[in-house]
């Protein structure tokens, strides 16, 4: 059995802290920089949910809220691991409004990419990002009901090998990034979201794959009914209330792509007319 590091974290507001159990050596560097402004001194008391991973064998096991988890490599524990880690800070967040998205950023404008699992948010936000964007969030969008600004979501961004190549991206010159398994795995230290602040969104760009890129101009009651469907869990009032004004007020675009380079030129093109 390898020795046991302790991490512990906690969702600023919350007091709740999160206790990780990693006995797995030889990832703790990444895993422990996943979430770097989230990261908290041992309470010294009760830790409110604990997640562990351990290396036994060959195999990792990882048990967390929602379950036990068997991972025959190192990229699917990781994986693993980072949705127990997200799913548990979310559980703190309750002051914001949840999307399922991502969010990059230029001085005041901002582009919020949305859409269900495997439409590309992750890779179009790494290709932005070296493109000369910060990356705000990824993977979750924490809404503001008040002010319908992002906040920045600690996480790191993870894009598999097969999306690298078809953005022509060669993993081992991405700056500070780290390859394990089929993935590439950037830090939020690395992709400039480190101190960045709340920001109100310039356009909604909703992600779609199709056989020929185009960019589209949606009505506001389409930008809200797409809002909906990337909720992340039920649509309290005070939710709804905050989406439907967000519709009105920001502009939404739907992107439908056949090629990560074309939809990578029209986030541009847009980016540059807002």
């Amino acid at each position: 059995m390898s020795p046991a590091s302790i991490l512990h974290y906690r969702f600023p507001g919350s007091r709740r802290t999160l206790g990780v159990r990693l006995e797995a050596p030889g990832l703790l560097p990444l895993l422990a920089s996943f979430y770097g402004n989230y990261r908290c001194p041992d309470p010294g008391g009760r830790v409110g949910c604990t997640i562990s991973l351990e290396r036994e064998d060959g195999s990792y096991r990882l048990v967390g809220p929602s379950g036990a988890w068997e991972a025959a490599d190192e990229g699917e524990a990781v994986v693993y691991y980072e949705s127990e880690l997200t799913g548990a800070l979310l559980e703190d967040a309750t002051a914001f409004v949840h999307l399922h998205g991502a969010a990059v950023c230029d001085g005041s404008r901002c582009l919020l990419l949305v859409g269900p699992s495997g439409a590309g948010k992750s890779t179009l936000t790494l290709g932005l990002h070296l493109g000369g964007m910060r990356a705000l969030a990824d993977d979750a969008l924490l809404i503001d009901p008040l002010t319908g600004e992002v906040h920045p979501f600690d996480r790191s961004i993870r894009v598999h090998e097969v999306s690298l190549r078809s953005l022509e991206v060669d993993p081992r010159k991405v700056s500070g990034a780290r390859l394990c398994g089929p993935y590439l795995w950037l830090s939020p230290a690395k992709v400039g979201r480190d101190g960045a602040g709340s920001q109100r969104p310039a356009a909604l760009v909703f992600l779609e794959a199709g056989q020929a890129t185009s960019l589209e101009r949606l009505s506001a009651a389409e930008v809200l009914r797409q809002l909906l469907l990337a909720r992340l869990g039920d649509a309290p009032e005070r939710d709804f209330e905050c989406l439907a004004r967000v519709a009105a007020e920001v502009s939404g675009y739907r992107l439908a792509y056949s090629d990560f380079r074309e939809a990578l030129d029209e986030l541009a093109r847009l980016r540059e007319s807002r």
